[in-house]
């Protein structure tokens, strides 16, 4: 559909054609600075497969037929109203459009003007979470729409140094000195090695994850993330599809022939996105999560990472590592009438 003399906007109803996208949206996020391992087809196509929860409504804006951002969105009932939101959630921790950087602010200008004019399809458009450097949050809405940002939730970050010696001068001393005198009780029983997706098959290394998953939801009377089959079917697309790529970061902690910990992540660009973690509570008095977190840690700085994302929630282990809040937002659109 077009929208000016240089903006034109696609709408995308169907799955079959969004993974024919697929090549155009992988070389838009390979573009884009802010791009998250949550707005790839390796993530959201598996994520369509395995929770069909309304109407694909995904919106891709060229100019001059080229792709400048794409939002992939759907259209369901929430509430009562006709809503449109991003595809992901639930399991997603940031949701955005993705753009051409070079042109972000007037493509999300051509997308809102084309949501607005669509108000026939849409009651309220409910965006979340959404991170603080999004176009979303910035560009204003066109005329005819009214708009709410209001905080959503924080994921802490930790900005790593390029060498391991001063991962001192970032991570609280008290964790560090923790880690060392883990690590050498561990060494007093055994031989501690971390296991990574180049020494063992990550099929594995995901089904040791899921177990401590499921074992510690179990002790604690939780479902758990990864309780019900679609989820771990989903999972298991997800880290396919990434190991593909060379994006995917699983690790076990080992001592001996035993399993302490595991860990599952994404890489997008310079940040590791730490995205769960699990362990064997038998072992807990020796601090596994202290020492699988403390593995990764300095393993991504080795491979060059500048950032670990620990991802929603102000779990307290996070903050042990010197991470700091990153806010997302929720951004809510409504018809002037309706407001």
């Amino acid at each position: 559909m077009p929208a000016n003399d240089s903006w034109s906007v696609e709408e995308i109803t169907r799955i079959h054609a969004l993974e024919a996208l697929r090549e155009e949206w992988t070389v838009l996020c390979d573009r884009s600075p802010r791009a998250t391992p949550f707005q790839r087809p390796e993530w959201l196509l598996p994520w369509w497969r395995a929770f069909p929860p309304g109407e694909p409504w995904v919106l891709a804006v060229r100019r001059e037929g080229r792709l400048a951002a794409l939002a992939p969105l759907l259209l369901y009932i929430k509430d009562g109203e006709r809503t449109v939101a991003f595809c992901g959630g639930g399991v997603s921790d940031y949701l955005d459009v993705v753009t051409d950087p070079a042109e972000e602010d007037g493509a999300v200008a051509a997308l809102l003007a084309h949501i607005a004019v669509r108000r026939d399809r849409w009651e309220a458009a409910d965006f979340e979470p959404v991170p603080a450097e999004s176009p979303l949050l910035r560009v204003p809405p066109p005329d005819g729409l009214s708009a709410r940002t209001e905080p959503r939730d924080v994921c802490p970050v930790l900005d790593l140094p390029d060498q391991l010696d001063d991962l001192r001068g970032l991570v609280p001393t008290r964790q560090l000195s923790n880690l060392r005198k883990y690590r050498r009780k561990a060494g007093e029983l055994g031989e501690l090695r971390l296991e990574t997706v180049e020494t063992r098959r990550w099929e594995e290394l995901l089904e040791i994850l899921i177990g401590f998953h499921l074992a510690r939801r179990s002790e604690t009377g939780q479902a758990g993330l990864l309780g019900a089959n679609d989820l771990r079917a989903f999972h298991r697309e997800v880290a396919a599809g990434f190991h593909a790529r060379g994006a995917l970061g699983l690790y076990v902690l080992c001592l001996d022939s035993r399993n302490l910990a595991a860990l599952y992540g994404f890489w997008e660009k310079d940040t590791f996105y730490f995205y769960m973690q699990g362990f064997d509570s038998s072992w807990a008095k020796l601090s596994p999560g202290v020492m699988v977190v403390g593995g990764v840690v300095e393993d991504v700085i080795r491979r060059g990472a500048r950032r670990l994302d620990f991802l929603r929630g102000r779990e307290p282990y996070k903050y042990w590592w010197g991470a700091r809040d990153r806010e997302t937002f929720r951004r809510v659109l409504r018809p002037q009438s309706s407001a």
